[in-house]
């Protein structure tokens, strides 16, 4: 059985099927690599919306025309990941114009109201799960159900993966989590996979950084940090439409496709193929020449030694400077306003919260 794994999906701008109606020959030899895969699954980040309204509490919001879940039947994706921080971005009636949208075009999807999928696939048993971390400054989910969000709590991850082992399914966990536009996973996130990969047999397959973050083998599991992106353009807020809020740069160009081939529920292959954001097409593969792996993986030697730590805030300090460095007095009095100071209450609460449900108890387990 042989499965993709794809990045963040967000289909606006350039990548919108109304903007471009010839967008699909774009995606003609990623399509075609795809067509190789029993199942595809992919992040979907950018709700689908006609006329909802985004809601506040956030610097930027995504979404997509419901014109685009051709653009993801096209490409062959057959399940859906939704636990990610921007699902929820314009409210109740846009997650579940969403998730009609899915199911009435015979897609799976899972990572929301607390849904996970249990897959008999030609004799493989496949278990998929998703869960956003506090740390992505999530919107909630407010569906009709007492669930929203599935968010990522330790406690709640294991004792899903070890329901799944104990039934016979390969667990699939989809994280969405860590430090957007670096390429270092957290020491949280690198000692929390390689915990679970000492306890199960899994795959951990992380984004929302929207850069490659690099992967590795531990025991008979496979870790990808961060896939980057796979469909995302320049992003705009309603406050500025001629200068973007996020410009994608060489590094959010180029994404990744996690690999993996199961045979009797055990990992037999495993890796990530280099996919590229060009002018006139998709590049995949051996096509791109941007893409260095072994360097995002290098990192991962030292991951969690104070070394490392100091590297990455490092990265982390230079790339707000360099986000500083674009703003002016003009952009400062702009962002005056109450929906500025939700986003600082709001950011509180996720702290508070992700060292409620995740950080605080790495901390009280055993972990190598």
């Amino acid at each position: 059985m042989r499965i993709a794994l794809l990045g963040d999906i967000a289909a606006f701008g350039k990548y919108c099927l109304r903007n471009d109606k010839n967008l699909l020959n774009y995606f003609d030899d990623i399509k075609k690599y795809l067509s190789i895969f029993d199942l595809v699954i992919a992040n979907l980040e950018a709700p689908f919306v006609v006329n909802e309204k985004p809601i506040s509490g956030k610097s930027a919001t995504v979404c997509a025309h419901p014109k685009n879940i051709e653009l993801i039947k096209y490409l062959g994706i057959t399940h859906l990941n939704l636990a990610n921080n921007h699902i929820g971005d314009y409210g109740l009636d846009g997650y579940e114009r969403t998730v009609e949208l899915i199911e009435d075009n015979n897609l799976k999807w899972f990572g929301t109201e607390n849904k996970q999928l249990n897959l008999n696939y030609d004799g493989e048993k496949v278990a998929l799960m998703g869960f956003c971390s506090f740390n992505t400054n999530p919107s909630p989910v407010k569906s009709k159900s007492k669930f929203g969000l599935n968010y990522l709590d330790v406690n709640k991850v294991i004792e899903n993966l070890k329901d799944n082992d104990e039934k016979g399914y390969f667990n699939i966990l989809s994280v969405h989590s860590g430090q957007e536009h670096i390429h270092m996973p957290s020491s949280d996130d690198v000692k929390f996979a390689r915990h679970l990969a000492n306890q199960f047999n899994y795959v951990y397959y992380g984004h929302h950084p929207h850069v490659i973050q690099g992967f590795e083998r531990v025991n008979k599991s496979t870790i990808f940090y961060s896939l980057g992106n796979f469909i995302f353009d320049d992003v705009y807020t309603s406050k500025d439409k001629e200068k973007p809020l996020i410009a994608l740069s060489e590094s959010n160009k180029t994404g990744g496709i996690g690999e993996i081939e199961i045979n009797n529920g055990v990992i037999k292959k495993s890796c990530i193929t280099p996919i590229y954001l060009d002018e006139n097409k998709m590049l995949v593969g051996d096509e791109v020449q941007t893409a260095n792996l072994s360097e995002y993986d290098s990192h991962l030697r030292n991951a969690c030694s104070e070394e490392y730590n100091l590297e990455r805030s490092r990265a982390i300090s230079s790339y707000i400077s360099s986000r500083k460095e674009m703003r002016d007095f003009k952009w400062y009095i702009s962002r005056l306003n109450l929906n500025s100071l939700g986003i600082i209450i709001k950011s509180k609460l996720n702290s508070f919260l992700y060292n409620k449900h995740f950080s605080s108890k790495l901390k009280t387990m055993e972990i190598d």
